[in-house]
């Protein structure tokens, strides 16, 4: 429902609590359910889609993967899950205090080179983009997002299939998620005219925070 509304934060919101349940959640599982909504919003947004933005991301996108699948399969689930806690908590607090990055063609280059890095090695593509982009309006932000999240969701799903990241077990969790992320894109729709009010997105941001700090306590306890 959030990432229906917002244009992310399946990954940002789900994936503390789900990596709980199961480490293997993370990577695979959070790309792909995450392109359920995202193709959506490449779709249905596309004339709002920052085209300049998205091909200076793409710019970065496979140094972000290369460097994220050396890091993903050198560390272990304990590392992994302090990884997306200590991510998670670090974006959702940035946003909260207002934080705000002057855009430029290097920046966005850094973006997509930081999003390809952190959705392959946590399954959150969020952050980088959110820091990024936060001056966006939600329609351009979740065309933008979308667009090059899909690229960087079909670049990664197929790198972690040769490196062996994604197997039977993750498309087991993937089709756990499907009609739960289904149906909150259906709930999405009546909340889309709701996103600007001024207590969404810290709403969300606090779900967030609250996951993160709780991951990150499991795996330190």
């Amino acid at each position: 429902m959030v990432h229906g509304s917002l244009g992310l934060g399946a990954a940002l919101v789900a994936g503390p609590a789900l990596v709980a349940i199961d480490p293997g959640f993370a990577p695979g599982p959070l790309i792909v359910i995450g392109q359920i909504v995202g193709f959506r919003h490449a779709i249905v947004e596309r004339r709002h889609t920052d085209r300049r933005a998205v091909r200076h991301c793409v710019v970065g996108l496979p140094f972000g993967l290369a460097a994220g699948l050396a890091v993903l399969t050198a560390i272990s689930d304990e590392i992994l899950g302090l990884l997306i806690g200590s991510l998670t908590a670090a974006a959702a607090i940035s946003l909260l205090c207002g934080l705000r990055i002057r855009r430029n063609p290097p920046v966005e280059i850094a973006t997509g080179f930081a999003t390809a890095f952190t959705s392959i090695t946590a399954g959150l593509p969020g952050p980088p983009l959110v820091l990024t982009f936060s001056d966006m309006k939600p329609a351009t932000l979740r065309g933008t997002f979308a667009t090059y999240v899909l690229m960087v969701a079909a670049a990664g799903f197929a790198g972690l299939v040769v490196t062996g990241e994604f197997g039977r077990h993750e498309l087991e969790l993937t089709g756990w998620l499907a009609p739960g992320v289904i149906f909150g894109l259906v709930i999405a729709r009546f909340v889309r005219p709701h996103v600007d009010r001024t207590w969404f997105r810290p709403a969300v941001l606090l779900v967030a925070l609250a996951g993160a700090i709780a991951l990150i306590l499991r795996q330190l306890l």
